[in-house]
């Protein structure tokens, strides 16, 4: 998201007709009432009005995206009042941890990003300092608030790709640690390898329950399993690695770099970089590129690659049985 234009709050107008109705729809989505409720609907309405969306879940609904930045009550209302959701791909969730909302027009491009003033709970406070229930009291505050007291505007730039829009996922890639299937764009290449977000991390949020088995062994058949992964450097620069063995492989089977590059997920010209690295760090020529001909020419490997990928199977293959007996003797053996 490109940097905001600051110094654009307005003076705006107080709740909207209807409101009301939106803010039950929006306690019924939610499951109770509160004053988050309130907020969220209060920056529904002025995100859409300043974005131009008339009629977000009518004739505006294939018009619009809405980015959020926090995973609160008020997510719920935004939701409620304009239709947008994850599963549509038309609400977006970004973990920044702030009150803050962008309202997206897709016809004609305009944003704006809505954020709650922090000092709007202060006043909030003091509309009735004498009340007893403080949740009561705030909640009938912001009802009453003007949209200045409560927000500020921001007008924004926003750079959507095409895979984050809704529709059909754009592309399935195939991460090459876990082996399990990425949608719309979220890989990421490590060495040349293209992997999912918690493999190229090592790891995610989550951990398959083999591992929490570690606590609990009893016997040496206990169903877990151990990775190891190798690759080679020069001089601290990556020469040669899983992903790049699957390149390797893949412009040999394909006879084409264009092909071998959309299997592994990365352009051409990323590919054609990896090969040109490997070349000049091993010193050796791996592929012959050829013109012409019927079939608009190709690539081979040169027989020093294929020489170079049988041995460093060979010797990753050796690595494995080596870490697996490692893993045996110091896992395997019941407690």
């Amino acid at each position: 998201m490109d940097q905001p234009i600051h110094g654009r709050t307005k003076a705006l107008a107080g709740p909207e007709t209807g409101f009301d109705d939106m803010l039950r729809e929006s306690a019924r989505l939610h499951g109770h009432l509160c004053a988050g409720q309130v907020l969220g609907v209060r920056m529904s309405l002025l995100g859409l009005r300043e974005a131009g969306i008339a009629d977000p879940k009518g004739a505006d609904r294939k018009n619009i995206i809405v980015f959020v930045e926090m995973d609160r009550c008020a997510t719920d209302a935004i939701q409620s009042v304009t239709g947008c959701s994850l599963g549509k791909r038309t609400l977006k969730f970004l973990d920044y941890g702030k009150m803050a909302a962008t309202f997206v027009n897709l016809r004609t491009g305009r944003a704006v990003r809505v954020v709650a003033r922090d000092d709007s709970r202060e006043k909030a406070r003091q509309s009735a300092p004498g009340a007893v229930d403080k949740y009561a009291a705030q909640l009938e505050a912001y009802r009453a608030m003007t949209d200045r007291e409560l927000f500020t505007l921001q007008e924004v730039s926003l750079r959507l790709r095409p895979e984050d829009m809704p529709g059909r996922p754009t592309r399935r890639t195939q991460c090459g640690i876990c082996r399990e299937y990425v949608q719309d764009g979220r890989e990421v290449d490590r060495d040349g390898a293209v992997l999912c977000r918690p493999c190229a991390d090592n790891g995610g949020y989550y951990r398959g329950s083999d591992i929490l088995k570690l606590s609990v062994m009893q016997k040496s058949h206990n169903g877990l399993e151990v990775r190891s992964k190798v690759w080679i450097e020069s001089e601290g620069e990556p020469v040669f690695g899983r992903g790049r063995r699957f390149l390797l492989e893949a412009i040999d089977s394909h006879g084409s770099i264009n092909r071998a590059a959309a299997e592994v997920g990365i352009s051409y010209r990323k590919a054609w970089s990896h090969v040109k690295a490997m070349e000049e760090r091993l010193g050796v020529k791996l592929v012959e590129r050829q013109a012409g001909g019927r079939n608009g020419g190709g690539a081979v490997l040169t027989t020093e690659a294929r020489e170079f990928l049988a041995r460093y199977k060979r010797m990753e293959d050796s690595l494995r049985g080596v870490v697996d007996r490692k893993f045996a003797d110091i896992f395997g053996a019941a407690r």
